[in-house]
């Protein structure tokens, strides 16, 4: 039986409460930019910003990036919500990294706006489109870009920070635990 004891200090429970009071506001920020587009933008259709380049559109998303698994919205949601929890536990363990508890916070808003959505609705609404050299990339929305730039700066942060001078997660917990010896480099 593994033994986890709580680890967590004042200022701990206070940097956790933060980082998910983060991801609620990036959340509400994600639904109201969506109800926007909802109320104002009629289905399908395009409001050129810069032409050639950028536009708001209304685009309806059952499936995730790209339109992969369109059919799947309920195991999408699924798995959203386990991922979600993860993430969440991360944030838990991550008090002592400032950064890193950004980042998760910044990828659970992401998720969390996408999953409202998709329960609520059975889709995503999408409405930022561009076209980059020729290419349409696929639509997305603020949620998308929480998720993206979560990942990527954690990335980064995982990569090219020095490991000595800061841990990722507070020690003792399972996400030490997990990442421990592999993260020092």
């Amino acid at each position: 039986m593994i033994k986890i004891k709580n680890t967590m200090n004042k200022k701990d429970i206070i940097l956790f409460v933060i980082g998910i009071l983060t991801s609620a506001f990036l959340t509400a920020v994600d639904l109201f930019t969506k109800q926007i587009i909802i109320d104002k933008v009629l289905f399908n259709s395009e409001i050129v910003v810069i032409k050639d380049f950028f536009s708001i559109t209304h685009i309806r998303n059952t499936g995730a990036a790209w339109g992969i698994f369109s059919t799947q919205t309920d195991i999408l949601s699924i798995v959203t919500i386990i991922c979600s929890a993860m993430v969440v536990y991360f944030m838990y363990a991550a008090t002592v990294n400032k950064p890193v508890l950004f980042c998760l916070s910044s990828i659970l808003a992401g998720a969390c706006g996408n999953l409202i959505e998709r329960l609520k609705l059975h889709y995503v609404t999408d409405f930022l489109a561009f076209n980059i050299f020729g290419y349409d990339f696929p639509n997305f929305n603020f949620a998308d870009i929480c998720i993206t730039v979560g990942c990527f700066v954690l990335l980064f942060y995982v990569i090219f920070i020095p490991k000595k001078e800061q841990p990722l997660f507070r020690q003792g917990t399972f996400a030490d635990r997990f990442v421990g010896e592999s993260y020092e480099c």
